[in-house]
């Protein structure tokens, strides 16, 4: 008897696959059309037509499931949760988008709380194309002018005094270099970022018009783009040396161009 119990086993499950009705299961489950119904549908039919199409509505009913339980946590990792489990899944986009705000939205929160003229301009070089820029841009026409301003004033006066007297004594000129090229910097680890962008175009766009504005002070701009999801697209300068980056941000600055020096 026991050699005869599996084979009366497998002869009961052929017996009951040929009784079933893949088509007419399937049907069944689509009328539940729910993540428990199509498991069930698969285990009975995990093979064939049917099979496949009930894996795709299995799948489609977890990435519901998913995303549901993303928008009702409504943070940042529930989002990044959602794209590891769906990297292609139906609400991809829209997660990424509200990653994107929901930084934006602590980033701004945390400028404010700072409140400082710095923490504006830092803000600005990071989300320049989000709603908040223009408030940020608001504030800091605002606020005082720097303490280096007068300091700069200064200089400019005492320079005007001693042009009289440099013009007395002749001196020979150096060639001029064409106001386009750019002064000549030693590599190193560091540069000078001007602003960031959520998208590669926005980014390639800012860089062709602060290169034609600022290539002399800059040299050759380039856009990188920062690791993990919904990476920022961040236009810098070339590698230059702690002195010459901080040198070409305060120029930058003195223009009208907000700036920050970032060590590579």
């Amino acid at each position: 008897m026991k050699i005869l119990r599996p084979a009366a086993v497998l002869a009961a499950l052929v017996l009951l696959a040929a009784c079933s009705d893949p088509q007419a299961d399937f049907g069944k489950a689509e009328t539940e059309d729910t993540e428990a119904a199509w498991q069930a549908f698969l285990e009975q039919h995990p093979e064939g037509e049917w099979a496949d199409r009930a894996r795709m509505r299995l799948d489609a009913a977890r990435d519901s499931r998913d995303w549901d339980n993303a928008r009702s946590t409504d943070a940042i990792e529930a989002y990044n949760n959602y794209l590891l489990a769906h990297p292609t899944g139906a609400h991809m986009g829209e997660a990424r988008q509200r990653i994107t705000e929901l930084e934006t939205e602590s980033a701004w929160a945390a400028a404010q709380a700072v409140g400082t003229r710095e923490a504006l301009e830092d803000f600005l070089l990071r989300w320049a194309d989000t709603p908040q820029a223009e408030q940020a841009r608001a504030q800091l026409a605002a606020m005082t002018p720097p303490p280096a301003t007068p300091a700069k004033a200064a200089g400019t006066k005492a320079a005007a005094k001693a042009a009289p007297q440099a013009a007395a004594k002749p001196a020979a000129r150096p060639a001029a270099k064409p106001a386009t090229s750019a002064p000549a910097a030693a590599r190193g680890d560091y540069q000078v970022q001007l602003g960031a962008f959520s998208t590669a175009d926005k980014a390639q766009a800012e860089k062709t018009r602060l290169e034609q504005r600022f290539r002399a002070i800059t040299g050759a701009l380039v856009v990188e783009r920062a690791a993990g999801t919904g990476g920022l697209h961040r236009v810098k300068s070339a590698a230059m040396t702690e002195t010459a980056a901080r040198s070409a941000c305060d120029k930058l600055k003195s223009a009208g161009q907000d700036c920050v020096v970032a060590r590579r």
